[in-house]
């Protein structure tokens, strides 16, 4: 059986916004150690890749170069980009380790070099646009991984958070198939169901808004209800999942009801396909590890030996969800057979 590549390097480790801050060096300890205590890091199914850091050519396929400056400008000086993300003087070359290890994950699938495969990066991306950045991101790892690969590419964001940045930088481009799903109202504050992108890639963007405490049974309902017939009319040379696990229902960041059996579901509705994946938002240190290692479960199309408990939708959440699904579906329909 083929492998699944894992992309880590341990300077992951030393991006440390600081006390408080959700996203900290902890996450990938807690990803890494769990992963190793019940053997997949040393699986034979598994092959661990060490990446390098993206070029600035790399980054300029996906940002403006006076926003890289500007990144490379306050990391020199150690100025923060917003309240939310820190700069320090290491951080312009770990956000270029960051997207160099995305682009390793996308290029180790499309070479065949594995089945499929997981970047375990930090910092994340999906809310850096071609000329900003904030909530946590400096440069978007999968966009720049996905203008690298240059293939027909449907971006499966599942982030609780919409990926403002990933939508910003395809906002007009029709290679690209942006699909999201997050918390409404929810940071940061953009994704409601008619922003579908512009000229060439008007309909290309699919924004799937979900009320607060929506649990696995409508989450997937969104999910198959237009995930694969995108796929089918689409047809993708390739599958990126921006892979936030924050609507977890342990997160402290969210209000969503997930449990890990919708991130088995996740990985096994995209396992026939060239799909690789790379890590956004997650901030729960015991779900984090739990949700990922069913993803990776899910990926290979194995079967999950012990799961958290699916989670059912309150009826009036479900009633509303539901009439949304079908508001989004009519308005879609111009665009997509749904």
């Amino acid at each position: 059986m083929s492998k699944t590549g894992i992309v880590y390097h341990q300077d992951y480790l030393k991006h440390d916004p600081g006390r408080g801050y959700p996203e900290r060096p902890e996450r990938l300890r807690a990803i890494v150690d769990a992963l190793k205590r019940v053997g997949y890091w040393s699986s034979p199914n598994v092959r661990v890749i060490k990446p390098t850091p993206a070029t600035r050519a790399d980054l300029e396929l996906a940002h403006d170069p006076e926003y890289i400056a500007l990144i490379e400008r306050l990391s020199k000086f150690e100025k923060p980009l917003d309240a939310d993300t820190p700069v320090h003087a290491n951080t312009f070359e770990l956000a270029l380790l960051a997207a160099g290890g995305a682009i390793a994950t996308g290029r180790a699938v499309t070479t065949g070099e594995v089945l499929n495969a997981f970047a375990l990066v930090r910092p994340p991306g999906h809310h850096a646009a071609r000329a900003s950045g904030g909530g946590f991101c400096y440069f978007n790892n999968i966009a720049v991984a996905v203008k690298s690969m240059g293939l027909k590419t449907l971006i499966l964001d599942i982030d609780c958070h919409a990926g403002n940045g990933t939508m910003d930088i395809f906002w007009r481009d029709d290679s690209v198939l942006y699909i999201s799903l997050h918390q409404w109202p929810c940071y940061p504050g953009v994704g409601w169901w008619n922003e579908v992108g512009a000229g060439a890639g008007e309909g290309f963007t699919v924004n799937l808004p979900l009320y607060p405490n929506t649990g696995d049974d409508v989450y997937m309902c969104f999910l198959k209800s237009f995930v694969p017939p995108l796929m089918e009319q689409f047809k993708p040379e390739l599958i990126g999942i921006s892979a936030g696990f924050d609507a977890h229902r342990s997160d402290p960041l969210t209000q969503m009801n997930i449990s890990s059996h919708t991130y088995y579901q996740v990985g096994r509705l995209v396992c026939k396909s060239k799909v690789f994946a790379v890590l956004e938002g997650g901030y729960n240190l015991d779900a984090l590890p739990r949700a990922i290692l069913a993803f990776l479960v899910g990926i290979r199309d194995g079967q999950l030996a012990a799961e958290e408990r699916p989670t059912i939708t309150q009826e009036e959440i479900k009633e509303k969800s539901t009439q949304r699904l079908e508001e989004i579906k009519k308005f879609l329909s111009k665009y997509w057979d749904l």
